[in-house]
């Protein structure tokens, strides 16, 4: 555990192309060292995909950071926002979720995060995702207030870190930096 320096949270729907340059601008910041990532697709036992997500948690634990790629579907994907909620009940701090916006709409579509119209490839995992919403929460309406205000607090937060450091936004709120790098998974 904690040997990977981030757990890669990212809906399948959103633009590859867009996901990769942002995930190769965000190694960058790791100079010559390779930064080690979990992605899901590498990482969980495509063939025995329950049994893997029952060590979500775990797994979230395993890493130094959550980096957030939000393109125009996250917010859209039930899977995704419970990958940030449990990091965050995991003990993870929000100083260590990154959230890189891959469009320029990124920002407006999180604020309006509603797990309600969230959706999971599989229907049964939806239903099983908002059991254990309702079940610990009552009803949506709290948990979407707690998604909602960490989504802005990181997104905000993001902003803060680019004026204080050596990113740069782009036209499009991503993240840029000067030099290359590639990553490992």
């Amino acid at each position: 555990l904690g040997s990977a320096d981030a757990f890669v949270t990212h809906s399948w729907q959103d633009d590859g192309a867009a996901k990769h340059a942002q995930l190769q601008t965000w190694a960058r910041q790791f100079g010559e060292r390779t930064p080690v990532i979990w992605l899901d697709k590498a990482c969980i036992d495509q063939s025995d995909i329950d049994a893997n997500l029952a060590c979500l948690p775990v797994f979230l634990s395993g890493c130094r950071e959550l980096l957030v790629l939000a393109g125009p579907t996250y917010h859209t994907r039930l899977w995704c926002v419970m990958e940030l909620f449990t990091f965050v009940q995991m003990g993870g701090a929000r100083e260590r979720i990154t959230i890189v916006e891959l469009d320029a709409n990124a920002r407006a579509a999180l604020a309006k995060f509603d797990a309600a119209k969230a959706r999971c490839f599989l229907p049964k995992d939806r239903q099983h995702l908002m059991a254990v919403m309702e079940t610990g929460f009552g009803d949506l309406r709290p948990f979407n207030t707690v998604v909602r205000r960490l989504l802005e607090e990181r997104t905000v937060g993001r902003e803060e870190r680019q004026r204080s450091s050596s990113w740069v936004g782009s036209r499009a709120g991503k993240l840029l930096r000067s030099s290359s790098a590639d990553v490992q998974i």
